[in-house]
């Protein structure tokens, strides 16, 4: 079997069903790796609420420079009605 270059997926689960989509996603991508001699390298962080909850902030410029780094970004839902009264600049 032929391996093709190392790609970088980002994996942003989100809020909400975000993070059960993304683990869905996951496994898919890891099927791809093992079964079809693909190479993705996962990595996977905070957005939305769930950033903000930790970090006070909707997205991290290390999730943000990680995001430019990447070949892709799969991004899960954001948001909900906890962080709806947020000041615009706290919202993704």
């Amino acid at each position: 079997m032929i391996k093709v270059k190392k790609r970088k997926i980002l994996l942003l689960p989100g809020d909400g069903i975000g993070p059960e989509v993304i683990a869905e996603v996951k496994k898919i991508i890891q099927w791809f790796n093992k079964n079809k001699s693909l190479d993705f390298e996962i990595d996977e962080d905070l957005v939305g609420g769930a950033a903000y909850d930790k970090y006070k902030t909707p997205i991290t410029d290390e999730v943000f420079y990680k995001a430019l780094e990447s070949e892709a970004v799969i991004l899960g839902a954001v948001g909900g009605p906890k962080w709806d009264k947020l000041e615009f600049s706290k919202k993704t």
